[in-house]
This record gives C-alpha cells, sequence and structure tokens, in this order.
C-alpha cells in the first residue's frame, strides 16, 4: 500500500471478495463547513467524498469580512456575497456605527464555488464502524464507503459523543438555543422604515427592547431582512414569542406581506465532543459555534486549511486509525483554542446573569472597545489572553452595578481560570 494516500487509488474488499476503493476521506454533512473542508482538501490533493442528503441552505450566513476575505472560497469573496456593507450598526444605550465592513453570503454561488472538483455522494450516513486502519459508512441505500478518515460535519454531530451526553440523558435536561424570526421584505415596506434599515449600514444589534434585538439590513436587490433575534437562552426564546416582539417593534405584523420567513434554531450550549473518537468532528458538529454569538461559519472557513493540511501531512506521513484521529483533533481544536473556548464559556455565563436592563450598557461597553480587541473576542481560534483582555475591557468600562453582576459567575471564572 502506498504510503502517500493523497496521491493514489486504492481498493479493499468487501465480504463477497468485489474490488472496493477506499477513499483518504469521507465528510459526513454538505453545508458551509463541510464543504469548506472538502474543497482544501481538494486543493491539497486529498481523495475525499462528501455524503450527504441533497438538501439546499436557507440560513442567512453573515460574517464580518475581514474575517473571510482570506479564506479558501473557491473564488474571489465579493462573487460569493449576497450583500455587503462598509458600515455596522450597534444599539446599546446609544447608537455605534463601526468602520468595520459585513457580508452576507448568497448561499446558491458559496455552496457551487466550495463544491466544484468535489466528490459528492447523495445519501444518508446511518452507522460507522472501524477496522484498525480503516472506517466503513453505511448508507440508507444500502451501499458502503471505506474511507482511512471519517469527518463528522453535519452539524449536530451525531456520529461524535459529548462528555454531557449522559448527564443529559438521566437529567431529562436539553441544551439552549439562540433563535430568530426573520421577515424579507420589499426594501420600501413601512415596515423597513419602522425599523431604522439604512442604505449601507448593516444592523448588528440593535437593543432597545431587550432581551431580544434587532438583526436587519436592506440589500441591494431590492429587499430587507428584519430579524427578531435572541443570544443564547435555556430554555429558548419560543419563535412564537419572537414573532410578537418583532411585531411590536415594528408597529404591525408584516408576516403576510413578507417574501419568506426565516425560523432560526442554532442549537448551544453542549460541552465540546471528546476529542479521542475514530470520527473526528468540524465545524458546528465541533463546537465552533461561538458559545456568545453563535456564529460557526467564518470558523469553520478559516480552519478549514489547517485541518486539511493536518489531514494531508498524517496521510503522506502513514498514519491510519486512531493516530490519524488523534493527529486531526488536534488540528480542529489546537490546546489554545481549547483555553480559548473556556473563556467564552465563562463570557456566556457571566452576560447570562445580568438581568435584560442591563444588556445593553453591556454591548455599549463591548463595542466601545478598539475594534482589535471586541474582533478578536468574536473569534473562537483567537489567542486567551486576547479574549482575556476584551473582557477585561468590557469590566473596566461598565458601570460599578454591572460590574459587579459580572463578578457573580464564581463557577464558570474559576473553570476559564483553570484552563489557563
Amino acid at each position: 500500500m502506498a504510503s502517500d494516500g493523497a496521491h493514489a487509488a486504492h481498493a479493499a474488499h468487501d465480504s463477497r471478495g468485489a474490488a472496493q476503493r477506499v477513499h483518504d476521506v469521507a465528510i459526513i454533512g454538505e453545508g458551509p463547513a463541510g464543504l469548506a473542508l472538502a474543497r482544501s482538501l481538494v486543493d491539497r490533493d486529498v481523495d475525499v467524498v462528501v455524503v450527504a442528503p441533497d438538501a439546499p441552505w436557507h440560513a442567512t450566513y453573515g460574517a464580518w469580512r475581514d474575517d473571510v476575505a482570506d479564506c479558501e472560497l473557491g473564488t474571489m469573496l465579493d462573487a460569493l456575497v449576497r450583500g455587503a456593507w462598509p458600515t455596522v450598526r450597534v444599539v446599546g444605550t446609544k447608537e455605534h456605527l463601526l468602520p468595520r465592513a459585513y457580508v452576507v453570503f448568497d448561499n446558491g454561488r458559496l455552496c457551487a464555488a466550495l463544491a466544484r472538483g468535489v466528490q459528492r455522494r447523495i445519501d444518508v450516513v446511518e452507522s460507522v464502524t472501524h477496522s484498525v486502519d480503516l472506517s466503513t459508512l453505511r448508507l440508507a441505500s444500502g451501499n458502503e464507503v471505506q474511507a482511512r478518515l471519517v469527518v463528522d460535519a453535519s452539524g449536530v454531530g451525531a456520529f461524535l459523543a459529548r462528555p454531557d451526553s449522559h448527564v443529559r440523558a438521566r437529567s431529562g435536561a436539553h441544551a439552549g438555543a439562540q433563535t430568530a424570526y426573520g421577515l424579507v421584505l420589499p426594501a420600501d415596506h413601512p415596515a423597513v422604515a419602522n425599523a431604522g434599515v439604512r442604505d449601507q449600514v448593516f444592523t448588528l444589534m440593535d437593543w432597545s427592547t431587550p432581551p431580544t434585538f434587532l438583526y436587519a439590513a436592506r440589500f441591494g436587490d431590492g429587499r430587507s431582512l428584519i430579524e427578531e433575534t435572541s443570544l443564547y437562552a435555556e430554555p429558548p426564546h419560543a419563535i412564537d414569542e419572537l414573532r410578537s416582539r418583532l411585531t411590536t417593534r415594528l408597529g404591525s405584523d408584516a408576516t403576510t406581506d413578507a417574501e419568506s420567513v426565516e425560523r432560526v434554531n442554532i442549537p448551544m450550549g453542549a460541552a465540546l465532543p471528546a476529542r479521542t473518537t475514530r470520527v473526528v468532528g468540524f465545524g458546528a458538529a465541533a463546537g465552533y459555534i461561538h458559545p456568545v454569538t453563535g456564529y460557526s461559519v467564518a470558523a469553520s472557513l478559516r480552519a478549514a486549511p489547517r485541518v486539511a493540511e493536518a489531514i494531508r501531512t498524517g496521510l503522506r506521513r502513514g498514519q491510519r486509525g486512531a493516530d490519524l484521529a488523534d493527529i486531526v483533533w488536534r488540528a480542529v481544536w489546537p490546546a489554545p483554542f481549547v483555553r480559548t473556548r473556556a473563556w467564552h464559556d465563562m463570557g456566556l455565563a457571566v452576560l447570562r446573569s445580568l438581568p435584560s436592563e442591563s444588556i445593553p450598557k453591556f454591548f455599549d461597553a463591548f463595542f466601545g472597545l478598539p475594534q482589535s480587541v471586541f474582533t478578536a473576542y468574536l473569534r473562537i481560534d483567537s489567542q486567551p489572553c486576547q479574549v482575556r483582555a476584551a473582557m477585561l475591557g468590557v469590566f473596566r468600562r461598565v458601570d460599578m452595578p454591572t460590574r459587579l453582576r459580572l463578578m457573580s459567575s464564581p463557577g464558570a471564572l474559576l473553570r476559564a481560570l483553570a484552563a489557563r
């Protein structure tokens, strides 16, 4: 068997003795994370196949432009966006206009660019089994796929293990979620003006009616998105509640006038997966969802080259089975980023401890930080010291009552300090 798994087609034999191709990598899931990793592997001449049902992308994928400008997207960023704005608006107790560009992807164009040249198999993975060197995916169609490495990028991470899963199963508890209710309306609809939507300005957060906020923008195609959004909550804010809150904000229920309705539910709050399994996680399945903001796509796009390079290197060195998986897990979650995650978890805990009337003050302080400081906090792949610096900066800027509340989660604080 060739030691360089990235450059040759290989064959194994099934139970009937028939030759079966062995791929270097099989990726479960073809959302932005799965296809981004596949794209980066193809660029490195790694034999990869993506297995997933045929499902369109319905979510709105937004990102700060500088977070994704240098990613391996398959084509230039400007060719893949539905909208771009030079200024971002945040409203706490006052308005902040941030000169940091923001983009929203065109899902169809992004999917097509990432998938170009990628082998895709439309099917559902029902189980994954492992031998010493290989893994076998059994599909709903009755077929099988064999690979040296399996990556779960399905979002839910059904083939991964989480340390808290048995605890939640016994207690009946569930992780919380970020939820949102959004409307796509003609740009000249009265509700758009009532929401304060402006040309060339993306409203990232308007906290004028906490505990939920407005996320809104006007696109160049004559449409606007107006969305009532909740940060992480346990239990989550119900979609019907968010619709009611949006109606109050706009002065009327514009749902019947909408070209489309977005109902968002992003499960959050679970522990990181156990990083010892033969199936390696990536993207949201691996815990790439930012604990505070709920964003994950930009993080996955940035991580794809790093993880793909670890896979290519491991294959060329002849790594197989558990050894290969271990190498890749270390690239998915380098040790410093695990410590960063602990600080982000602490940030979520202290933010959740605030009463709703203090949340606008918190974001006044946060977006009053130097741009380089708050930018680092919003990335899961920043160094722990950068995240701590942002948290300390907020602590110094808020008033004394809010400062005392930010100190009211000692368990989260001790866990974060222990992870340093």
